[in-house]
């Protein structure tokens, strides 16, 4: 198995911590999970995206073509028509 020395955040170590603790505290066994499983999990997302394509298409149409005609308005004038900057 290879062995590699990495740096984490200060804000990933105690997720990996607290993700060990499922692998008897093995953080190498634990990280090699967490890799393995974002690959399944984007490989799912690949796929789902393309059994989607026309349908995502169509609504990125839609809304490219709402926003050219005026009709609708971003997030950030909403927020500074109410407010809430």
């Amino acid at each position: 198995m290879p062995l590699r020395h990495i740096q984490l955040s200060s804000e990933a170590e105690p997720i990996l911590d607290s993700v060990s603790a499922s692998f008897n505290g093995d953080a190498g066994l634990a990280l090699s999970e967490l890799l393995l499983t974002h690959d399944l999990i984007e490989s799912f997302l690949n796929e789902l995206e393309s059994s989607h394509a026309e349908e995502l298409m169509r609504q990125r149409d839609r809304s490219t073509r709402e926003f050219r005609d005026g009709l609708t308005v971003s997030w950030e004038k909403v927020k500074l028509d109410n407010g809430l900057c």
